[in-house]
């Protein structure tokens, strides 16, 4: 179930464990401006870095930066890893 906790959790865990190049590309249909707003997130160093790039979405982007984090995690379990101990 989809919880607020849960949501934030999967967030947050997805940008910790799982953001990359790579992952921005899928979640933003390979458009390189995002992950150049990444880049500009990080220049003050990696603390709070997710929280200014989300801050700097539009909420359409939001959405899918948080619906992917949801696909991959379930709060702070990645889905891959329970499915292979189901």
């Amino acid at each position: 179930m989809r919880t607020k906790v849960n949501i934030v959790s999967s967030f947050m865990f997805y940008m910790w464990n799982k953001w990359s190049l790579e992952e921005c590309m899928h979640v933003f249909n390979n458009d390189p401006h995002f992950w150049n707003k990444w880049e500009y997130a990080c220049e003050s160093g990696t603390m709070g870095a997710a929280e200014r790039f989300y801050a700097e979405l539009s909420d359409h982007n939001r959405e899918l930066l948080v619906n992917r984090a949801c696909e991959l995690y379930y709060g702070n379990r990645n889905i891959s890893d329970n499915k292979k101990t189901e």
